[in-house]
């Protein structure tokens, strides 16, 4: 290829790539405030069913971004288990974006879920929280303010961590 077509194509997929981004941005719908925001939860293991607050007033919150369909997020499952029996009374929530409460039911009967398990097919809580990917996990403290985030496999140590953390 003629290296001043190159550089042209080169030039032209970087506008492109830099315009899409800025369209994308535009119609992210975040900025949504977490103070209220209650999903449906399923009613299995450890979950109520009903609207559950996502990041109650005044507690320290786990919240863990996943999918049933996720590798990491099984593995994901032990570490948040072991996380929740140091720490039970933490206020620990899983969010999936799939409506498909058989499936979701099923995951958390397979991997020992025992906390909130809420859906959020509408993308309330992923636009206000903007999870990278799955699975992603914040640790809030009890004023609400993030201490820490983590996508990716976490290592419960790394949670209890950021728990610490938090509670201090």
């Amino acid at each position: 290829m003629h290296p001043s077509r190159r550089s042209l194509l080169r030039a032209g997929g970087l506008g492109l790539a830099t315009g899409l981004a800025g369209c994308l941005d535009s119609f992210r719908p975040g900025g949504g405030t977490s103070d209220d925001l209650a999903l449906a939860s399923v009613d299995v293991g450890g979950s109520p069913g009903g609207e559950v607050v996502v990041q109650p007033a005044g507690s320290t919150v786990v919240l863990d971004f996943f999918a049933t369909w996720c590798q990491p997020c099984k593995p994901q499952m032990a570490e948040l288990g072991a996380v929740r029996e140091q720490f039970p009374d933490l206020a620990m929530r899983s969010v999936t974006t799939e409506s498909d409460r058989d499936a979701v039911r099923a995951f958390w009967r397979e991997y020992d879920g025992n906390w909130p398990v809420l859906l959020d097919p509408e993308l309330q809580a992923s636009s206000t929280y903007d999870p990278r990917g799955f699975p992603t996990l914040f640790v809030f403290d009890a004023d609400g303010e993030q201490v820490w985030s983590h996508t990716g496999l976490a290592r419960s140590q790394d949670i209890v961590a950021a728990v610490e953390r938090a509670r201090s």
